[in-house]
């Protein structure tokens, strides 16, 4: 892409038609996504967000490693991000352990190539992405 002068990728989750605007692309048809609004702390893996004909194994993916809490216990709730809990979500450990939890539904035994994460400048989150990338 450097090469060829091309330099950004913009997915949308809704509403792109490359059609009109050939460079934001359909993020569902291209990427597959665990769900959002995790609220167990173990992070168990599925696959929450996926769109069109192709696989998991012909997506790319991103992990949702953002723990959430119920601050309204009636109905469905309401989920909100916990910023007292980001140290230890944002772990290495965490990150780590979330995205081996999830290669086995990559459909072709790799990491994902996006990890989003609420709170970014708490915890080790560039040491854990330095690590993933075989930077550390």
């Amino acid at each position: 892409m450097i090469d060829s002068g091309k330099r950004v990728v913009v997915f949308l989750g809704a509403g792109a038609d490359t059609s009109q605007v050939d460079f934001l692309l359909p993020e569902f048809e291209m990427i597959w996504e665990t769900p959002f609004g995790v609220a167990d702390p173990s992070f168990p893996c599925s696959v929450g967000r996926i769109d069109g004909p192709l696989s998991t194994a012909d997506h790319s993916y991103m992990i949702n490693h953002s723990l959430n809490k119920n601050i309204l216990p009636i109905g469905d709730g309401v989920l909100v991000s916990d910023p007292l809990d980001a140290p230890t979500t944002n772990s290495v450990n965490s990150i780590i352990a979330n995205v081996e939890g999830c290669v086995p539904l990559s459909g072709a035994n790799r990491k994902p190539q996006f990890v989003l994460l609420d709170y970014v400048d708490i915890g080790n989150a560039f040491q854990a992405a330095n690590q993933l990338n075989g930077l550390a």
